[in-house]
């Protein structure tokens, strides 16, 4: 048949029902009458012949049915029909369907949500063309044990010139991704990446209006262009078509626009607004390791060919270097591992808490299901004593469980967007790809798929059960049936499940609560009030600030002023902050120290004023700090932290000793003599081991940006973030066209430093926190009915001289031991789950006693708790009426 014939049939069998009833109606009866005519004219009497022509026939309405069974679109219509019927079961049982959709919807919208962010992270597809070419090249080497190191320009050289596995590539700068706007307007901090020639090549990116990169942008005498993003040209420009060809000042530096790139072209940084052409400069050392290069394999060239030449270009540079590189590989990493870093772990262990969550609520609406099963057994029974087929009966309760686990994935959809909305508000600033999280068709299939599978798995069991009901046992006055005491165990198995699945969470969240509380009482090495410090970006950039000269004297007159002001105690200058604001990392030499056989160490190089340490609390040990007599003519001093003298100096006097950056390009810089030892700070993170640092005078050592820091007195109103406005002002009356960002007092930058492991605990503890509701829920719910079920039996033994205390014991000691089973199933579970967080714990171990055993504890007294409320209701129930029922 023709497929318009078809869906025609289709449409009058399942909405012109009626008149397709008459019709057939028509055509049976039609049918027997024929045959009673020529019965009666066989000589039958009418009646006789009648009757014959029925039984001939094998009954009008089996004969109906057999024509409806075969009719198009009878299957759609009995699946209409199931779920007609199942929302009318739904709909008679407002409470049941409530707890249930509401169960659902938390499992279904929690792991929805966490979807989202997994497939928007970790799996959506990168908005390049055949990004999965497209690569990373970092360096690796010891000393400084860092898998994913930056490269110097002398490296990328290195590297370009002698692979052969990259049709393109390129090289943009990883520090220093800030920019300095001024000229027309206000000035302003925008963030971008100067890089080679190549750069937009590599991403096969197009502008939207005029230009990127051409091939000798990067020569050494080309001249400045920029290329701005579609944001940045709507703010500065208002999307004029003439911004092509004006002159932007960069960090004090004229470019020239010469193109803008789409809206959706964010990279290397999410903000990123601006892209400035780097010029390749042929290199005099091994160092400042400031670039990061990436590339577009050619076709063909698979990622591990890549990586084994990569390896040999490696041993090449070693060798040609001895002093500084030991045990050098060049790892390359695609560009979406690249991107994402380290996010992966965590990603993976939500996606199993959620689905742990999802599972529990699984089981509570299956012990519903079960319960109600037990209340509909009579129903079933019936049913099945007139002719329904037991297989009809399951796809009849499949239906149901379908419909209701539907409408818990539509209060899901809506429950996994406000939880994205969340999980974007709080972003801890270091999610990678967080605009590519959002709903879309691939999360709305997922949301079908886990609907769909929800519904069959909670309640396959439920029907299966309900099918094989004993009909003689159940259709009795008053029988229970029986499946009741099956129905019983089935559900204690659930709860018992269900006890041991939220413990493996409660058991991860403290996990990462014990980490967390434990980072946030690291000693970070300053013990200044860390709400009394403030601190903020200040960034000249006028050109006649890289004058060393100017640059000094305008600093100079900025402490003065600033000083001056009331409330201020201290301020000073430093191009690095802690908890993990590093300002710089570079090599050193000491003066007639043994050479070293693997390479000059890379540690933390810190430039500041004189009252810096003071400003920060940061104790001096030995020694003197940086004075006001040590300045550009000065003898060239330096001070070092505890660590370096204990790993570079030790059984030595570090005092008098002398250092200097390294490198055999260097040998024009003097060295420096250490005047003072001052205690660790951590410049890399709360969770960094204390690093080895040294600090040199910023009148000897010039850097244009910086960041102000003041201590503020204590006996001044509030905290030192309501001078931030006063500071601005001085500034601005300083020199107006400064660039003044990030402004933030030290314990807020604390509260940063841990965005990310409090943000990884609270997440944890929301789906611990459901996981754990939905199990009191549950045991309340088992306890409740068992003690319902156990009625009769209780009125029996308080009958028989049993007290209040005897029954009370006797339900509570069911719960402890589902609750005890549960837990003793959950220990071996939980130890198993938290070996995925190895990585996500400071100072923690997986195996963790007081966490294991706190969250057991905790857990078993909750349903302990969950339990006394039936245990309650079974002390008051009256014995004669017990036994009356």
């Amino acid at each position: 048949m023709p497929l318009p014939a078809h869906l025609s049939s289709l449409f009058r069998n399942l909405f012109r029902k009626s008149g397709k009833e008459r019709e057939l109606n028509d055509e049976v009866h039609a049918y027997v009458r024929e045959l009673t005519g020529e019965k009666v004219r066989s000589g039958m009497h009418y009646e006789e012949a009648r009757r014959a022509a029925a039984i001939e026939l094998g009954g009008v309405e089996q004969v109906k049915e057999a024509v409806r069974d075969v009719r198009r679109g009878h299957m759609l219509e009995q699946l209409l029909q199931d779920i007609r019927y199942a929302a009318r079961a739904l709909r008679k049982n407002p409470g049941f369907t409530a707890v249930a959709m509401l169960a659902l919807a938390l499992g279904v919208g929690a792991n929805t949500a966490m979807f989202s962010v997994v497939y928007g992270i970790l799996l959506r597809p990168l908005p390049y063309p055949d990004a999965d070419r497209i690569a990373v090249v970092y360096m690796h080497w010891l000393p400084w044990d860092n898998p994913r190191a930056n490269m110097s320009m002398a490296d990328f050289l290195d590297w370009k010139s002698q692979t052969t596995s990259f049709e393109e590539s390129s090289l943009y700068a990883s520090v220093g991704r800030r920019f300095d706007l001024t000229g027309a307007g206000d000035p302003e901090q925008v963030s971008g990446a100067s890089a080679t020639s190549g750069f937009f090549g590599v991403l096969r990116a197009r502008p939207i209006v005029g230009r990127t990169f051409l091939a000798g942008d990067d020569q050494p005498a080309s001249a400045r262009v920029a290329v701005i993003g579609a944001s940045l040209w709507q703010r500065r420009f208002a999307g004029r078509a003439d911004a092509l060809g004006q002159p932007i000042i960069l960090n004090g530096v004229p470019c020239t626009v010469v193109g803008v790139m789409p809206e959706s072209f964010h990279f290397p940084l999410a903000n990123s607004e601006v892209w400035t052409n780097l010029p390749v400069v042929p290199p005099k050392r091994r160092g400042p390791f400031f670039y990061r290069a990436f590339g577009r394999l050619k076709p063909g060239v698979t990622l591990q060919q890549a990586q084994a030449e990569a390896n040999a270009i490696g041993r090449r540079i070693e060798q040609a270097n001895p002093t500084v590189y030991s045990h050098l590989d060049l790892p390359v990493i695609s560009m979406r591992d690249a991107m994402v870093g380290d996010i992966g772990t965590p990603l993976i262990v939500m996606l199993c808490a959620v689905c742990l969550v999802l599972l529990i609520a699984v089981v509570n609406v299956a012990n519903l299901m079960l319960a109600r099963a037990t209340v509909r057994e009579r129903e079933m029974a019936l049913r099945l004593s007139l002719g329904a087929g037991r297989g009809r009966l399951v796809r009849q309760l499949l239906t149901e469980s379908v419909l209701l686990s539907g409408l818990g994935g539509i209060g899901g959809l809506a429950l996994a967007y406000l939880g994205i909305v969340f999980l974007r508000a709080a972003n801890p600033g270091n999610l990678p790809r967080i605009t590519d999280i959002h709903v879309d068709g691939t999360v709305l299939a997922f949301l079908l798929l886990i609907s769909l599978l929800t519904g069959i798995l909670f309640g396959l069991a439920p029907a299966l059960q309900s099918a094989r009901a004993d009909l003689s046992s159940t259709l009795k006055e008053g029988g229970r049936g029986t499946t009741g005491g099956l129905r019983q165990r089935t559900r204690s198995v659930l709860i018992v499940s269900e006890i041991a699945l939220s413990l493996m969470l409660l058991v991860g969240a403290g996990l990462l609560l014990r980490s967390l509380l434990r980072l946030q009482r690291v000693d970070a090495g300053f013990h200044g009030a860390p709400e009394h410090i403030l601190a903020m970006t200040v960034s000249p950039a006028n050109r006649r600030y890289a004058d060393e000269a100017t640059g000094i004297a305008f600093y100079g007159r900025l402490l003065d002023r600033v000083r001056q002001l009331p409330g201020i105690r201290y301020a000073s200058l430093s191009d690095g902050l802690p908890p993990d604001q590093e300002g710089d990392a570079d090599t050193f030499v000491i003066q007639d120290a043994a050479p070293r056989t693997s390479g000059n160490p890379v540690v933390t190089v810190d430039t500041v004023s004189p009252d810096y340490f003071r400003t920060m609390g940061i104790g001096l040990v030995r020694g003197r700090a940086f004075e006001a007599r040590d300045g550009r003519e000065s003898v060239p001093v330096a001070m070092v932290s505890e660590s370096f003298a204990r790993r570079f100096l030790p059984g030595e006097d570090p005092l008098g000793k002398r250092i200097k950056e390294s490198g055999p390009e260097l040998t024009f810089l003097p060295f420096r003599e250490i005047v003072g030892v001052v205690a660790d700070v951590k410049y890399t993170g709360l969770d960094a081991n204390r690093q080895a640092a040294y600090y040199l005078p910023y009148t000897q050592n010039y850097t244009r940006r910086t960041f102000l820091v003041v201590n503020s007195s204590s006996d001044s109103a509030g905290d030192a973030a309501n001078l931030a406005p006063m500071l601005r002002r001085e500034i601005q009356a300083v020199d107006k066209d400064v660039v003044v960002a990030w402004v933030s007092t030290l314990q807020q930058a604390m509260r940063d430093s841990v965005a990310r492991p409090r943000f990884d605990a609270i997440l944890l503890m929301l789906f611990a926190g459901v996981a754990l509701l939905l199990a009191v829920i549950g045991i309340y719910g088992v306890i409740a009915y068992a003690v319902a079920q156990r009625t009769h039996e209780i009125g029996v033994r308080m009958a028989l001289g049993a007290c209040r205390a005897d029954v009370l014991h006797l339900v509570l000691r069911q719960g402890a031991r589902l609750a005890a089973m549960g837990i003793a199933v959950g220990l071996g579970g939980a130890f198993m789950f938290t070996r995925l967080m190895r990585t996500l714990l400071f100072d923690t171990s997986v195996q963790d006693t007081f966490t294991f055993a706190a969250a057991a504890v905790g857990l078993f007294a909750v349903a302990l708790l969950a339990s006394i409320i039936p245990a309650h209701r079974a002390t008051r129930i009256d014995p004669l009426s017990a036994l009356r029922n």
